[in-house]
Formats: C-alpha cells, structure tokens, sequence
C-alpha cells in the first residue's frame, strides 16, 4: 500500500488582514522549525521537503505512510484569541490502491483545541479510499478531495465551525492544530 500527500506552500492561518500564525508555514526553513512529526503502527513513515514535486520553486512538503498499518502525521499547534481565521493551502493529494482491509487516506487537518488541549473537533480534507471508515459528525467534518491535481482549499474557521460543527463551541477554541495526515488501515 502506498500512501502519499503532497502539500505545496504557502500554508496560511490567518486573520483577513494578512497575518500568517503559522511558524515556516512556508516551508522554506528546515521542518524542525516549528513543525512536529509523530507517527505511529508499522512501514515506512517519511516527511520530506523539496523543491522538485511542483514546478514553482517554493519548497513543498511530501508526507508518507507506505505498507503496512499505521499513521504520519505532521503538525503545528497554534494558540489564537478568536476563530475568526481564514485558512488556505495548495495541495496535491494521492493515495494507492485500497481494499476492505486496507485502505489509506490521505489528509489535511484542522483540529480545534481548548485551552487545556483537549481535542474538541476536526475538519478534514481528505483523499480516501472508498472503504474508509472515517463518518462526518457534530465534531468531525469530512470535506472529501477527488482526485490528485494540485487545487487551491480554503476556508473560514468561524464559519466552518458555525456551520459544520455544531458540537463545537467556537468560544473555547483556545488553539487550532494544521496536519498533513496519512493512514493505512492494514498492509
């Protein structure tokens, strides 16, 4: 099974006025520059920063999850005062081949935490395979991706939380999370 996503920078979180709270949200410095990879389960787990995967030549950033269960994940925690947010990225998504028993998904993440971090809903876009298991929810809002062009996404976060996730209260998100993500479900 292989499992990639690619993310082409900018990756902007930011009130209207321009402001990026994103640290190297362009990727132009080295990954351990404001982002953390945690991953878990078994295969092959690889984030890797180039400047060949997309002909501008601004830094992309290529995230892995290749043969066998388990998960990749890279991610920037950020605090802000309101949810008043607009968020954008290019991106390129591509998952392989998936089965019942083996499916992947590729996505980009926005987790809204409280101040104490406790997760308290998600949004998704993601690329899966056409078993994922994953359902939308009052915390959990799915925005599917189809096929892999690299394609312009964006969104307000107030107004996704209004709208998408009303068992978020927009008042307690205390810090929003941005996630490549990748998922294997077997190998």
């Amino acid at each position: 099974m292989n499992l990639r996503l690619l993310l082409i920078l900018p990756v902007v979180l930011g009130f209207a006025f321009g402001e990026n709270l994103l640290t190297n949200g362009d990727f132009e410095q080295e990954l351990t520059v404001g982002w953390t990879q945690t991953y878990g389960g078994y295969g092959y787990h690889n984030v890797e920063r180039s400047t060949w995967r997309h002909p501008d030549p601004d830094y992309e950033v290529w995230a892995q999850q290749y043969d066998g269960l388990g998960w990749n994940r890279l991610e920037q925690v950020v605090e802000v005062k309101d949810v008043d947010i607009d968020f954008s990225f290019i991106a390129k998504f591509d998952i392989g081949n998936g089965s019942s028993t083996c499916w992947p998904v590729a996505a980009v993440i926005l987790a809204y935490y409280n101040s104490g971090g406790a997760l308290l809903g998600d949004t998704r876009f993601c690329h899966a395979s056409p078993y994922c298991n994953w359902t939308p929810s009052s915390t959990c809002n799915l925005i599917p991706v189809v096929g892999n062009q690299w394609m312009p996404w964006s969104l307000n976060v107030r107004e996704e939380i209004t709208y998408n996730l009303p068992g978020v209260d927009a008042e307690q998100v205390a810090k929003i999370g941005v996630a490549l993500y990748d998922y294997t479900s077997g190998g």
